[in-house]
């Protein structure tokens, strides 16, 4: 009898150990829900919203991201709500508000610490600005 639950049991502990084999698989600690906060060099805040990695491709991280400009942000802000895409080299973070423009977008450069990305900002406009300010991104998902 023993012999037959322990014959019959394996079937079922070799289905469990994969389960948990392609459940963590390759997660990047990266991906994830991050809200934002930007403030200017006096240090009022410029703008605020979430940005998600979903997906990374090599160095690429792609996601939706919503940017809401706030009162004391520069003109040259616009507010964003749809894609938007990332580099990561290392810690490093490249994060472009409008990639598919060459001009207009918001420019966050930081570094990822594990719970949050945090950096300087830029206006790209005709020609990239000095950085604007600082920013965090906190992660929450």
């Amino acid at each position: 009898m023993r012999k037959t639950i322990l014959f019959l049991s394996l079937p079922l502990l070799v289905a469990l150990s994969q389960c948990d084999k392609y459940s963590n698989k390759n997660t990047n600690p990266i991906l994830g829900r991050y809200e934002l906060e930007g403030r200017d060099n006096t240090g009022q805040l410029a703008f605020a919203g979430t940005i998600s990695f979903v997906s990374i491709e090599q160095n690429h991280l792609k996601g939706p991201c919503k940017i809401i400009r706030q009162q004391n942000a520069p003109e040259e802000l616009f507010e964003k709500d749809g894609n938007c895409e990332a580099v990561i080299d290392g810690k490093k973070i490249s994060f472009d508000s409008a990639p598919s423009l060459d001009d207009a977008g918001l420019l966050l450069e930081g570094e990822f610490d594990g719970e949050a990305i945090r950096g300087t900002w830029k206006l790209d406009a005709f020609a990239t600005s000095k950085p604007v300010g600082t920013f965090d991104a906190v992660k929450k998902e």
